[in-house]
């Protein structure tokens, strides 16, 4: 299952590859210039971050028996930050929709009745 995680890493490593030589073209050289931009720290600790999101994604998707193969634990690591980020723009989504509707209704139920009539809401 580590080998998953492995070539999903090797999956992001290559989607950020893409990525950084799209902003060596858009900018005609180094996209982050120090005297004017931040450098290149943010963009290596975002490269940081997306290695490991994609890292976590292809282990998790390998224990749930999603992965068979390495050609799909590398296309888990490239997908990963676009999955990841689509699926927290849909919960970002229903948290918004139920706060608009009055929020959560919470339900506890004692487990020493068996009654309904036993439920606390808050």
């Amino acid at each position: 299952m580590w080998q998953f995680a492995l070539w999903g890493l090797v999956g992001a490593v290559a989607n950020r590859g893409v990525v950084f030589l799209e902003a060596l073209q858009r900018a005609k050289g180094w996209p982050w210039p120090r005297p004017y931009g931040p450098g290149g720290g943010p963009y290596a600790a975002s490269i940081i971050v997306h290695v490991g999101v994609a890292a976590a994604a292809s282990s998790v998707a390998a224990a749930a028996g999603l992965i068979t193969n390495v050609l799909l634990a590398f296309g888990v690591g490239a997908a990963a930050p676009s999955v990841v980020k689509k699926l927290a723009s849909y919960a970002e989504r229903m948290v918004k929709e139920n706060a608009a509707e009055g929020g959560l209704e919470v339900t506890r139920v004692d487990p020493q009745s068996s009654s309904d009539d036993q439920q606390v809401k808050e």
